[in-house]
This record gives structure tokens, C-alpha cells and sequence, in this order.
């Protein structure tokens, strides 16, 4: 195709780039197999021209491509079926060695096959090289919409992953900070044990329990022992070692 008519199938709706790909087939007898091809090379083209490429452009030849390698193996697999058909000699040596291996197995392991619950199987859709244009264009659209909503499916899990990563550095960076400030106050006022009220801003009480919380942390993964004597009383933090200088400390990582 020139430029000038791909530039122009290009601005239209994917719809119409498939009337124009299969202007020359019979609209109830769509051949997959040179609609992928075509289409394939028209996106060829469209990268020719340095055009931009849609990306539904690209799930839909995705789709026609898989379709065509679906198409293909079930004719296959049909035409091999009827050659052993027309000539099963080819095919019994193989089969009477299967069968043969396969009685030695169950003799061997002696297999109790048990009787199960009657299973539903779906009906699944044979791969067909021609469709109609208007069936075509409706299994295309579904295609593509669900691979639209899994990519959106990813990129919100992606999404989730990298936030959860960055909480859990500001968290971990928190920790070690509150850890420091411990053990500096153990250190100056030479003393087994604080005041937790020495560590927070009595007036805010966010601060109070976000602290509170980080403490839990702390006490948790053994770094520090929390010391209340009486019920709503004080409440004391202790290092779990007071000898650790804060220059010696190593970088704490939450569990």
C-alpha cells in the first residue's frame, strides 16, 4: 500500500481496517489465515511510514495471529486423523507398542481406578480458518477487551507493589530513626530505661499513636522491651542491649 492510503486506513476505526484488509473475501467466509498475514503487514507498514501504532492495533493482530496457529493446528490435527483413517497400517505398530507398555504399567503398579462424580466438560470452540466478518469482528472485541482489563489488572498490581515497597522504607526508615533516639537518650542520661512520654509531643496525639505502634514494631522483633508496672500506668521503654553505642548501630530492617 502507499503511504498516503495507509496513513488514511490508519485514522479510521479498527473496524473499518478490517473491511478494507478483507474487501476482497465474501463476508460469510472470512479466511483467518490471510487476514493475520494482512494485517501484520499493514502494521509493518504503518512502522515503514514512521506512523504511530495503536495499541488495540496491536492486541488485534495478537489475536488474528492466534486465531490463524489455532486454525492451523486443528487442521492438522483433522488431517492426520483421516490419514490414519485411510491408512492405519502406518499407525498400528506404534499403537500395539502403546498398548503393550501400557497393560505392563498397570500389571506393574496395579492401578484401582475408583468411580468418581460425574463431570460436566465444557464445550470447547473448534478453532475454524473461516468466519464470518460480523462473528469475526465481535470475537476480536471481546479479545480485546480482556486483554485491556488484565493489562489494567497488572499495572494496578504494579502499582500496589510499589507502594507497598515505598511504605514499608519510609516505615523501616522510621523504625531505625526511633531506635536512635532510644538509645541517644539512654546514652546522655546514663539509664537502663525512658520515659515513653520522652520520646513524643504530648500535645499531638497522631504522633502518640503512630510511635506507639512503631514501638509494638520494635518490641516485636526483640529490639527493645516495653515496661508498664500498673495497669495505665507509665510506660517504659527499655533497649534490649543498653551498651549499643548509636554509631555502632546497624541499619534495622522490619520483619
Amino acid at each position: 500500500m502507499e503511504q498516503v492510503q495507509v496513513k488514511e486506513i490508519a485514522e479510521e476505526p479498527w473496524e473499518e481496517t478490517i473491511d478494507f484488509l478483507t474487501a476482497d473475501m465474501p463476508p460469510q467466509e472470512i479466511d483467518i489465515t490471510v487476514l493475520a498475514d494482512r494485517y501484520r503487514e499493514y502494521l509493518s507498514e504503518l512502522q515503514e511510514y514512521d506512523l504511530s501504532i495503536p495499541a488495540k492495533a496491536i492486541r488485534i493482530c495478537a489475536e488474528l495471529l492466534k486465531m490463524k496457529t489455532q486454525a492451523l493446528e486443528y487442521e492438522q490435527a483433522n488431517e492426520d486423523e483421516e490419514m490414519m483413517q485411510e491408512e492405519p497400517m502406518k499407525f498400528e505398530d506404534e499403537e500395539i507398542i502403546e498398548q503393550e507398555e501400557y497393560m505392563e504399567q498397570e500389571e506393574t503398579e496395579k492401578i484401582h481406578v475408583k468411580d468418581g462424580p460425574d463431570l460436566e466438560i465444557p464445550v470447547k470452540t473448534k478453532p475454524r480458518r473461516r468466519m464470518q466478518l460480523d462473528e469475526l469482528k465481535t470475537a476480536l472485541e471481546d479479545a480485546v477487551e480482556v486483554k485491556q482489563r488484565r493489562d489494567e489488572r497488572q499495572e494496578r498490581r504494579a502499582e500496589m507493589d510499589q507502594e507497598f515497597e515505598m511504605d514499608e522504607e519510609d516505615l523501616t526508615q522510621k523504625l531505625n530513626n526511633l531506635l536512635g533516639s532510644i538509645k541517644n537518650k539512654i546514652t546522655t542520661d546514663s539509664t537502663e530505661k525512658i520515659n515513653f512520654d520522652e520520646l513524643v509531643n504530648q500535645n499531638n496525639r497522631q504522633e502518640r499513636i503512630e510511635k506507639f505502634k512503631h514501638m509494638l514494631h520494635l518490641e516485636n522483633d526483640q529490639k527493645v522491651k516495653l515496661i508498664q508496672e500498673e495497669f495505665l500506668g507509665d510506660l517504659e521503654v527499655k533497649p534490649e542491649d543498653v551498651n549499643e553505642k548509636p554509631e555502632q548501630e546497624t541499619d534495622y530492617v522490619a520483619n
